[in-house]
């Protein structure tokens, strides 16, 4: 008879403990972006993403466990509308596991061509931005955390600049038409690691600055911007083609043999007066200046 008071005790505590798990409130995660603080600000291409008003949405993914792996996703599992003061809206609200499993994440952008097992493909045209962010541990229900991402350049930038180096010069070339390079456009992200590399199709393709590639680009004597390219970072040489309306399609080699990511690389074209050649002189400047 003593023991039915002990066990209606314990059936108690029991029952408390259940009503406990189930009514206790799910533990939000908040989320946060940042550029790398050394980004450059001041550049004269819309291409890359130089504050967090031009960021847009973000791709979010999601990892549960020790270790983060993502090589199982094939499709991001939220979208991030990123505000002015660095706030992100996600599509979805996140809530920690109950159980006290942390969380991980990592963010991309922009949307990417495909998601599969980990590897977000990008398909360029030379005038998008591709970063990425990267939240290793975003602690757990005991111990939440803001999540918080700093986006970094993953491709190197090239800006190109002209000058004509006289009036005759001026004359000789006319406008310019305009000024490509090569870069594999589908480039694979591996979310495990940040790595981005060609895809095994490369689609190798003559990317024109953002002047087009059927410009009226006016020659002077004074040094002018001719726009900009976003290319596949790597070792390999810049080799550019020049078009003006008074020539044939140049080859032009430059000394740049390495594209650094997050970086710009300037190249000079100075036109000379007899119209059959181009010095080249090419500085590199570092998206972190």
């Amino acid at each position: 008879m003593n023991k039915l008071p002990a066990i209606l005790i314990l059936a108690l505590l029991a029952t408390a403990c259940d009503w406990f798990s189930l009514c206790r409130e799910p533990v939000p995660i908040d989320f946060h972006v940042d550029l790398a603080p050394e980004v450059h600000v001041d550049n004269p291409t819309k291409a890359p993403v130089t504050s967090l008003d031009d960021m847009g949405p973000i791709q979010i993914c999601r990892y549960d466990g020790s270790v983060a792996d993502y090589s199982a996703l094939n499709q991001p599992t939220l979208t991030g509308s990123v505000q002015p003061d660095g706030r992100v809206v996600p599509s979805v609200t996140q809530f920690y596991l109950s159980d006290g499993t942390p969380v991980h994440f990592i963010a991309y952008h922009p949307e990417a061509n495909s998601l599969n097992s980990g590897v977000a493909n990008f398909r360029i045209t030379g005038q998008e931005d591709i970063m990425a962010g990267v939240c290793w541990y975003a602690g757990n229900s005991e111990s939440p955390v803001t999540v918080s991402f700093t986006f970094s350049h993953l491709l190197s930038q090239i800006n190109y600049q002209v000058i004509a180096e006289s009036q005759a010069s001026v004359d000789a070339w006319g406008t310019i038409t305009y000024i490509k390079t090569v870069s594999p456009t589908s480039l694979d992200l591996t979310l495990n690691n940040q790595t981005l590399t060609a895809n095994a199709i490369p689609l190798d393709t003559a990317l024109p600055s953002s002047i087009g590639d059927n410009a009226t680009q006016a020659l002077t004597t004074t040094l002018t911007s001719a726009g900009s390219v976003m290319v596949m970072p790597g070792s390999r040489q810049l080799i550019l083609t020049v078009k003006t309306s008074k020539s044939d399609v140049l080859t032009i080699p430059t000394d740049l043999w390495y594209m650094a990511p997050g970086n710009i690389h300037n190249v000079t074209l100075t036109f000379k007066g007899n119209a059959t050649g181009i010095p080249i002189t090419a500085s590199l400047t570092g998206w972190p200046e």
